[in-house]
């Protein structure tokens, strides 16, 4: 049937639509501002639709953005499918991104969306340059508008409500209204919002059928459900985030709001982030009041643009240099080059020097799928002397192998390369890098003069045990770094609290300093929680870590 026509100030459809092919499903996507314009990717919350966007999105587009968004499956014009997961949500993100660029781009997402770009910037860290997460940071309190998620009480009838819901899924429908009642049923929900809105929204995001309006979302989707997620798991991502977030709460309640108080989102922000609280808005900030938030978020973005980095290349030649005469990373009086090749084995890495200075060396190491930062960051930059980063085997400029096979010791062997050109060097590691500190610390308890343990990707590792073993049945893919064989096998790599505690009791004893390790990451799984509890090693913070080491 024709659906009718309602406008609502401001509001623009689409410039251009087209759809995805996602592992097999279709995903409807939306673009606002010009195909040439620098992409930026914008994700909705559950149990809505990209639509929803029609007055945000103009506003970004208008400040020079190629604006892309879509209905996630099971939503607006987007494929049902037999199942729904977070996990399927982060691939159909994937897809919609690499129909853009094969690189980095910023990544908006409101309520479960931005809940999704938080793990999607985490999992791929190598494909995000910012994020800002519009009242998408989960709190201890459920979150309503997520499908399957943890109910604290198992109570007998509503596990049985939700079972015959599932049975009764194949042959629901959603129940069908007058656009006017549509919009009135939504308005329970969205108590803040206009009239004049939600009729739009009906109107975009509706079908309309012989018998009467529709929400286009599955039916096999509902509110709530039961399973072991936890909401503060989400939140645990946010501190190993290797881009600057901007975080934004509204504080009005309401029945689809999350309710998260800033005090729980702000020790969990990375460095170079910003948290933004309204209190006079609510769960949906950017339809309350679209300008603000878009002249928000696009003065951030801005504030963020950096040249992308050099696509990899894997280095021409090996130019290894002798150790330096001093610690400093001086050469006969004349600074070293940017970036160094050392061979290590049948692999050449990458060892940049991010600031020359006097002293002791402070070696930068990346957390999985990233890269050496291209500048000294922001919570680094008291170290009083020289900075390098080191790129691990298969990330950044170092050698991709072919065919994988990585473990944890041979990043350890990574570093002990680096070390034996530089010397004596303090550590900091962010999330795998962490864990790779940890080893070389006790590795090589002469040469690390002290390791800093910071968040980041890759920190948590495959747990303390070994779990149901998966074989890969076709190659995977790779033109360039990260590689592919690194992010899935070391996100798997076994972390047992005993052998790590090994490797800080052998930094404790034979370096000879009073505090050999330092842990500042927020986040602390079993491994890292039982090397805080060693003698010789402290709980810091970032500046404080720094200081003792640079005193060592």
């Amino acid at each position: 049937m024709p659906t009718e026509t309602v406008t609502f100030p401001g509001a623009q459809p689409p410039d251009r639509r087209r759809a995805v092919d996602s592992h097999g499903v279709r995903i409807e996507v939306y673009e606002w501002g010009a195909p040439d314009a620098p992409p930026l990717a914008l994700a909705h919350g559950g149990f809505d639709f990209a639509r929803t966007f029609d007055v945000f999105a103009p506003l970004l587009a208008a400040a020079g953005w190629r604006v892309v968004a879509w209905d996630q499956r099971g939503h607006g014009a987007s494929e049902h499918t037999a199942m729904y997961s977070w996990e399927a949500d982060l691939r159909d993100a994937l897809a919609v991104v690499d129909s853009v660029t094969s690189g980095a781009l910023p990544v908006v997402g409101h309520s479960k969306g931005g809940a999704v770009m938080v793990q999607f910037a985490n999992a791929l860290p190598h494909r995000v340059t910012a994020l800002v997460n519009l009242d998408g940071l989960p709190s201890r309190r459920s979150m309503p508008d997520v499908p399957d998620h943890e109910r604290t009480k198992l109570v007998a009838d509503e596990l049985g409500g939700w079972l015959d819901f599932r049975r009764r899924a194949a042959t629901k429908s959603r129940r069908p209204d007058t656009l006017e009642g549509l919009a009135q049923r939504r308005g329970v929900m969205n108590p803040r919002l206009s009239p004049e809105w939600l009729r739009y929204l009906v109107a975009v995001g509706g079908r309309h059928d012989d018998d009467g309006w529709r929400w286009s979302i599955d039916p096999a989707l509902r509110l709530g459900g039961f399973g072991p997620w936890r909401p503060e798991w989400a939140m645990a991502r946010l501190p190993g985030l290797g881009v600057p977030v901007l975080a934004v709460l509204g504080h009005q309640p309401e029945l689809m709001g999350w309710s998260t108080p800033a005090d729980e989102v702000e020790p969990n922000l990375p460095p170079g982030s910003r948290l933004v609280v309204y209190d006079d808005l609510g769960h949906f900030v950017h339809i309350e009041d679209p300008q603000r938030i878009a002249d928000l978020v696009t003065g951030f973005l801005d504030g963020q643009r950096v040249p992308a980095p050099p696509p990899h290349r894997p280095p021409a030649a090996v130019a290894a240099a002798p150790a330096p005469a001093d610690p400093g990373g001086h050469h006969g009086g004349d600074l070293p080059p940017p970036t160094v090749t050392l061979r290590n084995n049948r692999i050449d890495l990458a060892l940049h020097r991010l600031r020359d200075g006097d002293g002791r060396p402070l070696l930068h190491l990346h957390g999985l799928g990233e890269r050496s930062p291209a500048t000294v960051p922001e919570h680094l930059a008291a170290w009083p002397g020289p900075v390098w980063a080191l790129d691990f085997t298969g990330h950044g400029a170092s050698t991709v192998p072919t065919g994988g096979g990585y473990f944890t010791e041979l990043l350890m062997s990574d570093v002990d390369a680096a070390l034996g050109h530089l010397g004596e060097a303090t550590l900091y590691g962010r999330g795998l890098g962490a864990y790779v500190a940890l080893l070389a610390a006790g590795g090589r308890p002469n040469l690390v003069r002290g390791a800093v343990l910071d968040d980041g990707p890759g920190l948590l590792g495959g747990g303390t045990e070994p779990t149901t073993p998966f074989v890969l049945g076709a190659p995977l893919v790779s033109d360039g770094g990260p590689d592919p064989y690194a992010l899935y096998e070391l996100s798997h790599d076994v972390r047992p609290t005993d052998y790590a505690t090994a490797y800080a009791r052998q930094a404790a004893t034979l370096s000879g300093l009073d505090t050999a390790v330092a842990v500042v990451a927020v986040v602390r799984p079993p491994w890292l929680a039982a090397v805080a509890a060693e003698p010789g090693v402290e709980s810091s913070t970032r500046p404080a870590a720094l200081a003792l080491f640079a005193g060592a």
